[in-house]
């Protein structure tokens, strides 16, 4: 598959390189800074975009340029708590969704896959039709992203959201070609609700559901190495892939809670 992948050369996108080409996918880097891709990264690059994540039309030329098969967004980076004055990170993830569907209307044929980082908070909750985030009001802005995306229409774009908790990277530099201890082999994956996920204390009268989260949010935190060779192997499923439409958690096998 032929990915185009944001943020390069940020924590996750340049360990999300190693993994794609693990995968024989055929990746192109869109920087704002090519300056900042190591002669490694470039040597297992099919090309490099130099534009900015906040021009739609820029974005949207590449996909038709390249004829791109697939998007791996992992650009900005969201605001802990509250939300940036600028709105940057929500701007950047309107133009990158824009630039997709449009490009897609232009080209016409099957809709584009796209992988897009997202947070915990975006899963369900033990309670029915109730967030995490509804209880942990941790990133906010993931949840503008989370009704934005939800309103496209799949014949478009079919995505999945990559809702991570605290990423902590195996290796201190992204490694190329992947290390064999990065693996999807390593990781639970589910959709739209954190894998092995409990109703534990939820009974507890008025802060049940807070205590469920809070006793069993910690458990997921996870490599940022292993959920991206996921979604690397998961891409290569194309159009078929179980997750489109989804939101994704991960947990790590050796966290058994």
């Amino acid at each position: 598959m032929k990915v185009l992948l944001l943020g390069a050369t940020g924590n996750v996108g340049s360990r999300a390189l190693p993994a794609l080409i693990k995968h024989s996918h055929t990746v192109v880097a869109y920087v704002r800074s090519p300056a900042k891709l190591t002669p490694e990264k470039r040597a297992v690059l099919a090309g490099v975009v130099t534009g900015s994540v906040t021009d739609k039309s820029a974005l949207k030329n590449a996909i038709l340029a390249h004829d791109f098969d697939a998007v791996f967004h992992a650009a900005g980076l969201a605001q802990p708590w509250g939300r940036s004055k600028t709105r940057e990170y929500n701007i950047i993830f309107a133009s990158v969704i824009a630039a997709i569907v449009e490009a897609r209307h232009e080209r016409r044929g099957s809709a584009i896959r796209a992988w897009l980082m997202s947070g915990f908070p975006m899963l369900d909750s033990a309670i029915p039709t109730r967030l995490i985030g509804d209880y942990m009001p941790m990133f906010p802005e993931h949840r503008e992203n989370l009704a934005l995306i939800q309103k496209q229409e799949k014949e478009n774009i079919a995505w999945s959201l990559f809702c991570a908790s605290q990423l902590s990277p195996k290796h201190k530099e992204a490694q190329i070609p992947a290390p064999d201890d990065c693996s999807a082999a390593n990781v639970f994956a589910r959709a739209d609700s954190p894998p092995e996920w409990r109703d534990t204390l939820q009974w507890v009268p008025l802060i049940g559901p807070y205590l469920n989260i809070l006793s069993q949010a910690a458990g997921y935190a996870t490599s940022v190495e292993d959920p991206l060779d996921f979604i690397a192997a998961d891409f290569v499923k194309g159009g078929k892939s179980e997750f489109i439409g989804k939101r994704v958690g991960f947990k790590l096998k050796n966290k058994v809670s």
